[in-house]
C-alpha cells in the first residue's frame, strides 16, 4: 500500500498542486500523462480530488509532480 499525505483537515496541497498546474498554463490531462509517464497510476477522478483536497496524493505523486513542476517539496505546502 503506498503511503498518503493526509490533506483531509487542510486541502493546502491540492490547492497548491493547482496552482502550481495553472501557474503552468498546464491542463490537468497533460499532468495526468506526465505522471503517468512517471509510473503513478492515477486518473482524472482522482487527480481531480486530489486538487480539491477530497482525495490525498501517494508520496510517489509528489515526488513526481516535484519533478514534472520544477519545484522544490515546499512549494506543496505553502500557505495559500
Amino acid at each position: 500500500m503506498q503511503e498518503r499525505i493526509n490533506q483531509r483537515t487542510n486541502p493546502i496541497i491540492g490547492s497548491n498542486i493547482r496552482r502550481l498546474r495553472l501557474e503552468r498554463n498546464m491542463k490537468a490531462t497533460d499532468v495526468i500523462a506526465k505522471l503517468q509517464l512517471e509510473d503513478v497510476n492515477v486518473t482524472t477522478g482522482i487527480f481531480s480530488k486530489v486538487e480539491h483536497g477530497r482525495n490525498n496524493p501517494t508520496v510517489d505523486m509528489i515526488i513526481a509532480l516535484r519533478k514534472i513542476f520544477a519545484v522544490d517539496y515546499e512549494e506543496f505546502f505553502k500557505p495559500l
